[in-house]
């Protein structure tokens, strides 16, 4: 396998004294990271920014973005959060590694997640970004999201994404805001396990096989499944990885497997086995973690790492007519109020 595009352990060497930051941007990158942030991972600090109060509610280190703009939409946003360029700048400043989670469902995150990726890079730190993406049904999102996707990755050493479509479907006979919150604990609930989280019983992933199993440049996608049966977990989540990426640009992987206490050795090996089967017939490592506080179902959380392009940015559709080398605007655009109350209107 090709090694040209990884991250490997070198650039990222965590220790108790690495100064790692969490950011959560938006409504949905707020609740997942203030969740997270009540697990032991290799994190130390986290962050939130929104332009809504309610979402900072109860947060420490937050900061908070008005909008004196009655327009909502991600150039709306992210003027107003140029204003607070040196907060930004600040929060992430000395960063080992800096973390942004976010939804890019909203204007907020749409807005937000690439100006936060631009600061911290600017500030000498990698960045890796989680992008959560709304569901098809939710037309009017679809276009910024795409566009907000393809602005962080470009801004992001490696960006991991996950796709609300995957849970939409399985909970669809629930109300919509327990929907919401339901995704966000399975996010959280994956996240932290890549992140290193663990009790007694697990065998954690952690952070460090998570940075080196993602590949720089290219997308990361991630997705869980729950079943009885092991290896349809495993299978159904690289299922879905596989309706939004080309099998065959897949490098890199990880699989967390969350069982009861009566998790066999021979189970945990069948998985890696069929997982590593499935992703390019073995031609692709993988990396494994497991818990053993689970149900009587199986949760597998499958990571595999490496594709050039995901249906999830396919959008944009002046990159679909130009071609990605010829976009009329590589940079986010960005509207910004500025003080002209003293200019009188010419007739």
């Amino acid at each position: 396998m090709s090694r040209r595009y990884a991250l490997t352990l070198k650039h990222f060497i965590f220790d108790g004294a690495s100064n790692i930051i969490g950011v959560g941007v938006g409504t949905a990158g707020c609740r997942v990271a203030s969740k997270i942030s009540g697990f032991k991972t290799g994190i130390q600090r986290f962050y939130y920014l929104s332009c809504d109060e309610n979402d900072l509610k109860g947060l420490d280190e937050s900061i908070y973005i008005p909008l004196t703009h009655l327009r909502r939409e991600p150039a709306v946003v992210r003027g107003a959060g140029v204003k607070h360029l040196n907060k930004i700048r600040e929060a992430v400043k000395g960063a080992k590694l800096t973390l942004i989670i976010s939804g890019l469902g909203g204007a907020t995150g749409s807005g937000l997640a690439p100006l936060v990726a631009e600061a911290a890079k600017e500030q000498g730190s990698p960045v890796m970004a989680v992008a959560i993406m709304p569901s098809n049904f939710e037309y009017s999102k679809l276009f910024y999201s795409s566009i907000a996707l393809r602005h962080l990755s470009r801004a992001c050493d490696h960006i991991i994404v996950i796709d609300n479509n995957d849970f939409i479907q399985a909970l669809s006979d629930k109300p919509i805001l327990d929907v919401y919150e339901e995704i966000n604990e399975r996010i959280t609930f994956a996240l932290s396990r890549l992140l290193g989280a663990f009790e007694k019983e697990d065998y954690a992933v952690g952070l460090e096989k998570t940075v080196t199993t993602s590949i720089k440049d290219r997308f990361t996608l991630l997705a869980l499944s729950d079943r009885v049966d092991m290896l349809e977990a495993v299978s159904e989540a690289v299922a879905s990885i596989y309706k939004k990426a080309d099998p065959a640009e897949a490098e890199s992987a990880l699989l967390y497997l969350s069982g009861s206490k009566n998790l066999l050795a021979g189970e945990v090996e069948d998985s890696v086995k069929h997982l590593t089967t499935l992703l390019r017939d073995g031609e692709v490592r993988v990396e494994y973690g497991f818990s053993t506080c689970g149900y009587s179902k199986v949760t597998s959380v499958v990571l595999v790492s490496g594709f050039k392009k995901i249906k999830l940015a396919n959008y944009d559709v002046l990159e679909s007519i130009f071609g990605p080398e010829r976009v009329l605007d590589s940079g986010p655009d960005c509207t910004v109020d500025l003080p002209f109350s003293n200019i009188t209107q010419l007739e």
